[in-house]
């Protein structure tokens, strides 16, 4: 099977995040977005929750992904939001690879699968990668 999880890609297994824990209850309160955001990108989708909002790391991280979050129940795309504020190619590059970093940074982290329609995603409970990456979308709003 080796062979074939590097040819396909290996199928991530995680345990069932509980339902009843602060965490779900959490996830639970971006339902509609999240379903919403699962629909439009067709991608994995990774919710790391924060005090004051919701982080969704969308691709396939560490390599290629991007950062959508909501503020309130607002949502928040990294990729719009440079192009909407004119954001120099080196200073996206800085901003990516500090993205990069702070998501390698998390790997020891456990990860949870969540349904969430006829999909499942990742919880990532991390509070140190909900701050790192509120920290680098800052930069990109401020």
């Amino acid at each position: 099977m080796g062979l074939l999880d590097s040819i396909f890609g290996k199928k991530e297994e995680y345990p069932d995040l509980d339902p009843n824990s602060p965490v779900a209850a959490k996830v639970e309160d971006y339902r509609n977005q999240l379903e919403d955001l699962s629909q439009r990108a067709k991608d994995r989708l990774e919710a790391v929750p924060a005090d004051d909002g919701m982080y969704v790391v969308v691709g396939k991280p560490p390599k290629e992904f991007g950062v959508v979050w909501y503020e309130g129940h607002e949502e928040h795309n990294f990729a719009e939001v440079v192009q909407q504020r004119g954001i120099s190619g080196d200073r996206v590059e800085h901003l990516s690879r500090e993205l990069k970093e702070a998501y390698e940074a998390s790997a020891d982290q456990q990860r949870y699968s969540y349904s969430l329609g006829d999909q499942k995603i990742v919880v990532t409970p991390a509070p140190k990668l909900a701050s790192r990456l509120g920290e680098v979308v800052h930069e990109v709003t401020a």
